[in-house]
């Protein structure tokens, strides 16, 4: 049936009714009925607290992958959310985005490489 699932948690199943609820989802698990708001941080930079800040913000890897492809080069300009490399994880592509508008001041992966969480991949200035 759509919008229902079976929930394991703590070795007990729970079914679990979703269905869209105005901007977000409306669940009930049992007699409890409770309201969710989905956001994925990535979609969101340009209302990051660094946005409009000043300096440098270093991207660094949010779990291991492979560097698919280099979006930019040194010293390209770049707005906010704008994509700049794609990291290959757990079988899916992800396009890592400029947190603010600026210049790359450094790239330190190339194609091809593989990276573990955390680390460095590019400096936005």
């Amino acid at each position: 049936m759509p919008g229902v699932f079976s929930v394991l948690l703590d070795n007990r199943s729970y079914q679990v009714h979703v269905a869209p609820h105005q901007e977000g989802l409306e669940v009930w698990v049992g007699p409890e009925r409770y309201f969710l708001s989905l956001a994925d941080p990535r979609d969101r930079p340009a209302n990051s607290k660094n946005a409009g800040a000043a300096g440098h913000v270093e991207l660094r890897a949010q779990m291991p992958g492979k560097i698919i492809k280099l979006l930019v080069e040194i010293g390209s300009a770049v707005s906010a959310g704008q994509g700049l490399i794609v990291v290959e994880a757990m079988k899916m592509q992800n396009e890592v985005k400029a947190p603010k508008g600026g210049s790359v001041k450094s790239i330190n992966v190339a194609e091809g490489d593989t990276v573990s969480a955390g680390d460095s991949l590019l400096i936005v200035e």
